[in-house]
């Protein structure tokens, strides 16, 4: 018995390729003189004969019953053992017929592939089985390879599909994407150029707006100009607190519609903050009457009234008026608009068109700002005090703190000038505050002196409709020592307009610490009384207006002790301001009313003159030393 070098890996084979081994083994074998030939497969220590051809059968004979041989024969010997007594009780041969056996290896798959022969020893019968292998070896390779490649280009066929399809829906998902891109792109733009509550234009889209109309060739052509309108509601705040902010969102919505339907020359309408709306209008050179019908018709539709969550809010407006003949810079137009509205507020006009008048006032008012805001940082500004003076003693009871500037350009600026300007500014919560602390560490120091004595200040609207002033004020007490009784807070009614609850808030945290509260300028606006009894007033400080006519004017006289009248029996104090003469003071004394404060007593003084007078008044302590 030989083997072969091969070591190819049989496959189970095919009756297609069984027919093939076949051929090939009668091919090279038909030429000898055997008794017969044939393949067979050993597996698991069993011989199956798979074809069998025998030089007296016309029909060879294929895949016969296995036969097992024996174990302990070595391997080759144990198969030709097997084949001959498998070969002799068929009839094929006698048992001294010798047996030709070679195989292929094919221990991968635990069986091996072997052709035998039934002839006189020959070398030719050797090297033709030989032969025989090596073909079945290069087809069975062959057909291996063939089959392992029809797998393999199934197989990249199948991958270059799935990557085809993979391709394919990478490339919809970056479709997807450019186009869910593109999408935020654009909510990212509406975001930066309209408010989010109201999808009206906010700032920054309404500039954008005019800056294309100012480009475009009918306004650069001077057939028409641009008008900017700066419309704010008089009682928007009051409606926003009454109705809440997204209640007022829905009214301005609501107004913008309206405004589009009712007046169609209104190009853009833009959200500037929480209740103030600015509108961009195309008016016609030759047409006077246009703006004028325009800001009527906008009065107008604010005034209709709208019908927010079964509440009926009419909007009061006032509007600042720029045009594009003034400046083409659409930031300037905005700020010309809003400039002649703070104009028209003050005047109390309905509607101010800004002039070049406007515009050099404006850049004086700055100027005034950067001073002002200068003076504040750095602590330049002064307190002066006015006695407030007993009427049944004569003696000092308190003083009224106002403030004063003193600008080495400007000159003495007044109190009333002061506190306009940061109102207009914005800086009236710093200057407010800047007051507050330096008459809270005064009044710490006088106390000593004057135990009873206490220093009234004055609040702004802002001030006092801040959500935290209660707790600054608390903590500017607490820092400096100051009994809260020594503290009096002078409140106008125009304060409580803006914000009342907020007010009433602040003023009853105060009030129950022991804080004292005056209505001052009382009598001169419609609702004095309404507040008196509302609020927690200590005192009310009748306005001059009332004391300057009284000793000539009937009316006056009755108005002014009417007012004394009611304050007694609600049990407030009463303070008159403006005394100025004798005959004023002695009035006042016999109506029964409790301070007097005017130039009759004493004007406004700086610190230093002010505590040498109040000196002079109370016994000073000994060892004590005024800071």
């Amino acid at each position: 018995m030989e083997r072969t070098g091969s070591t190819i890996e049989i496959k189970s084979l095919t009756p297609s390729d069984c027919n093939k081994v076949s051929d090939i083994i009668r091919n090279h074998l038909v030429v000898l003189s055997v008794r017969c030939f044939g393949w067979c497969i050993v597996e698991n220590k069993q011989l199956s004969i798979q074809w069998i051809d025998h030089t007296n059968n016309t029909q060879p004979q294929t895949t016969l019953p296995p036969v097992t041989f024996i174990k302990s024969t070595p391997k080759t010997a144990g198969i030709q053992q097997a084949l001959q007594t498998t070969l002799v009780r068929l009839g094929y041969l006698t048992i001294d017929t010798h047996i030709h056996y070679q195989y292929l290896p094919t221990s991968h798959h635990g069986y091996q592939l072997g052709i035998f022969a039934a002839c006189p020893p020959a070398e030719n019968t050797s090297q033709l089985i030989r032969l025989s292998l090596t073909q079945i070896d290069t087809y069975l390779t062959q057909r291996r390879l063939s089959t392992e490649l029809f797998k393999a280009k199934k197989e990249f066929q199948q991958q270059l599909q799935s990557k085809d399809k993979k391709i394919a829906q990478l490339d919809a998902m970056v479709e997807a994407l450019k186009s869910q891109h593109s999408e935020l792109g654009t909510q990212m733009q509406f975001q930066v150029t309209h408010d989010p509550a109201t999808r009206m234009l906010n700032r920054a889209g309404f500039e954008l707006a005019l800056q294309r109309i100012l480009r475009s060739t009918t306004v650069k052509s001077g057939k028409v100009y641009l008008s900017v309108i700066f419309l704010h509601f008089t009682n928007g705040e009051r409606a926003q607190a009454r109705i809440g902010y997204q209640s007022f969102d829905l009214l301005l919505s609501e107004f913008e519609n309206m405004i589009h339907l009712n007046t169609p020359h209104v190009s853009h309408v833009a959200r500037i903050s929480t209740t103030e709306i600015a509108l961009a209008a195309i008016v016609p050179s030759l047409d006077d009457m246009f703006l004028p019908n325009l800001c009527q018709s906008l009065s107008s539709v604010a005034r209709e009234g709208f019908n927010i969550d079964q509440q009926e809010i009419h909007l009061h407006t006032y509007m600042g008026v720029a045009n594009s003949y003034h400046t083409s810079n659409a930031t300037d137009l905005i700020n010309n608009a809003y400039q002649a509205s703070v104009a028209c507020k003050e005047s109390g006009n309905l509607v101010n068109v800004f002039s070049y008048a406007d515009q050099v006032e404006q850049k004086e008012f700055n100027q005034l700002e950067n001073y002002l805001l200068q003076a504040v940082r750095n602590d330049d500004l002064i307190l002066h005090f006015q006695p407030k003076v007993s009427l049944d003693t004569g003696q000092w009871t308190g003083a009224e703190v106002l403030l004063r500037w003193r600008h080495p350009v400007l000159g003495d600026v007044s109190n009333e000038a002061l506190i306009h300007m940061a109102e207009k500014n914005g800086l009236i919560i710093e200057v407010g505050y800047f007051v507050l602390r330096s008459a809270i560490d005064r009044a710490s120091e006088w106390i000593q002196i004057a135990p009873e004595f206490h220093l009234s200040v004055n609040v702004s609207a802002k001030q006092i409709c801040a959500l935290h002033f209660a707790d600054k004020v608390t903590d500017l007490l607490t820092q400096h020592e100051l009994p809260p009784g020594n503290l009096e807070l002078e409140l106008t009614e125009s304060c409580l307009v803006d914000n009342f609850e907020v007010a009433r808030s602040n003023i009853e945290k105060l009030k129950a610490q022991g804080v004292m509260f005056a209505l001052d300028d009382f009598g001169t606006g419609y609702a004095s009384f309404n507040y008196l009894k509302q609020l927690p007033f200590d005192a009310l400080k009748i306005d001059k207006e009332f004391l300057s006519n009284v000793l000539y004017s009937k009316q006056d006289k009755a108005i002014l002790r009417s007012i004394i009248t009611i304050a007694k029996k609600l049990n407030k104090q009463v303070v008159v301001e403006g005394v100025e003469s004798e005959a004023q003071h002695e009035f006042i004394r016999l109506e029964r009313c409790d301070i007097g404060q005017g130039y009759f007593y004493a004007k406004p003084m700086p610190r230093d003159v002010f505590e040498r007078q109040l000196i002079k008044q109370y016994p000073v302590p000994r060892n004590f030393i005024i800071r």
